[in-house]
């Protein structure tokens, strides 16, 4: 009888201790996450690919198609990062425009190769409303492109790639997880 009580206290303790545990996608993000200055995002990108990240900065565009991205800078002679919406996101808000914001993402790798530039040819060639390659910039009337303007652009991206003797061009960006307005 003693061996029994004993078995099931020690399986009760087993299961309360198992019950208290939290599971580490609850836990949030780590108190050592990188924070990624926009101006060095495109040196550290490459090392950070799939890593979780915190990015601030300020919101220079938001795209009118769906507000699905939006671009940060720090300053006026600043790059620009290409932000897009998380599984978590439905969209961001045009009105973020010229707000400071701290964005929790993950850093995300765009591997433009022959391959994906013949895709995006034809995908040029098909209505616009099926396009769904390319690669966005935070340029005024980018989402307004002709089909001439995309096809300049595949065309210097092949120019490029043959000039660098290169097989593939790399764009990176942040996919958020959760985001704030800094006050």
């Amino acid at each position: 009888m003693i061996r029994s009580f004993s078995l099931l206290a020690v399986v009760a303790l087993l299961f309360f201790a198992a019950c208290q545990q939290t599971p580490k996608e609850a836990e949030g993000p780590k108190a050592d996450t990188a924070l990624l200055a926009v101006l060095a995002f495109d040196s550290m990108a490459p090392a950070n690919v799939d890593s979780i990240i915190w990015i601030e900065g300020t919101v220079f565009h938001t795209c009118k198609h769906g507000g699905k991205r939006l671009f940060l800078i720090d300053g006026p002679d600043s790059i620009t990062v290409e932000v897009t919406t998380g599984p978590d996101i439905a969209a961001f808000d045009a009105a973020l425009e010229g707000s400071r914001i701290k964005i929790l993402g993950k850093v995300k790798e765009l591997r433009v190769d022959d391959k994906y530039l013949n895709e995006w040819e034809a995908e040029i060639k098909k209505p616009a409303e099926e396009e769904k390659t390319g690669v966005h910039t935070a340029k005024k009337g980018h989402e307004d492109q002709g089909v001439e303007e995309k096809m300049a652009q595949v065309n210097k991206f092949r120019e490029e790639m043959k000039a660098k003797g290169v097989d593939h061009l790399s764009f990176y960006s942040v996919e958020a997880i959760n985001y704030m307005e800094m006050k």
